[in-house]
């Protein structure tokens, strides 16, 4: 299975906010989400069929933000093997957005085939990270280049203002090679009209929203088409209701929001 940007998986569960005032005010809170596969896979993968979860807790701590993510998928081949992939995301976030840690870990049929771990720090314009896992080394980063929470406020901020574009540098942890270009495409807010889908079936099932698109580059790379593109509905409280991605093996997964637990942390 293709690796995906710990973002804009997670952006599913940063973006909950009590108002859409102009200082963006964070909700803590736990969101599930249930994972399949949509329409046909590219005719020459393997893959007949993907299911699985995923959660997302989002949590104020003390000077920060922490987010744990656990998700699952199977997938099922058409020789009728089945695939278990289990994936793990756990960072820490200061509210100034000076320091940033994080750890990633992914499974394949219980083996552990990736373990991502180590601290970034900013100073001034220098941003400097340290990774301890998988290999000791020192990367820095672009100028400018933000950290998730840090990304998504300004996102927010901008489709606030009416904005339909939203290019940033953002490090989340999830690789080795560093940062990644997020060009973010905005359109207009809708409006849901009558009751909701069977699928949704949440507190927040009829609120409006904005279809936001997010297409991911590598640092430097000078490809027209980017690593990878995720389509994701955004409701007007910030919570993603669904999103869309496609994995390398031409596999288009669907995740769909099914309930949110608001939690006691209280979000600035």
């Amino acid at each position: 299975m293709a690796r995906i940007s710990a973002y804009c998986f997670i952006i599913i569960g940063f973006s909950m906010f009590q108002s859409l005032k102009a200082n963006v005010d964070l909700q803590s809170h736990r969101a599930y989400y249930t994972i399949s596969m949509t329409g046909r896979p590219d005719p020459q993968s393997c893959v007949s069929d993907v299911r699985g979860t995923m959660m997302v807790e989002f949590n104020k701590v003390c000077n920060g933000w922490t987010v744990q993510q656990l998700s699952q998928v199977w997938r099922y081949q058409d020789d009728g093997s089945v695939e278990h992939v289990r994936w793990g995301y756990v960072t820490w976030e200061a509210d100034d957005g000076s320091r940033f840690k994080f750890n990633t870990f992914r499974k394949t049929n219980d083996e552990l085939v990736e373990d991502i771990r180590g601290t970034a720090s900013r100073m001034g314009k220098l941003t400097q990270v340290v990774y301890k896992n998988p290999e000791q080394k020192t990367v820095h980063l672009p100028e400018g280049a933000l950290f998730p929470i840090q990304h998504t406020k300004g996102l927010l901020k901008a489709l606030q203002g009416g904005e339909h574009m939203f290019p940033r540098v953002v490090f989340d942890g999830s690789s080795v090679d560093g940062a990644s270009e997020i060009n973010t495409f905005m359109g207009t807010k809708k409006i849901v009209a009558g009751n909701p889908t069977v699928e949704d079936n949440h507190q927040f099932a009829n609120q409006p929203f904005w279809p936001v698109r997010f297409a991911v580059y590598g640092i430097g790379e000078t490809a027209y088409e980017p690593l990878y593109v995720t389509r994701q509905e955004l409701l007007t409280n910030g919570i993603i209701k669904q999103y869309e991605i496609v994995d390398s093996d031409g596999v288009k997964l669907r995740g769909v929001l099914e309930r949110v637990e608001l939690l006691n942390g209280n979000g600035s």
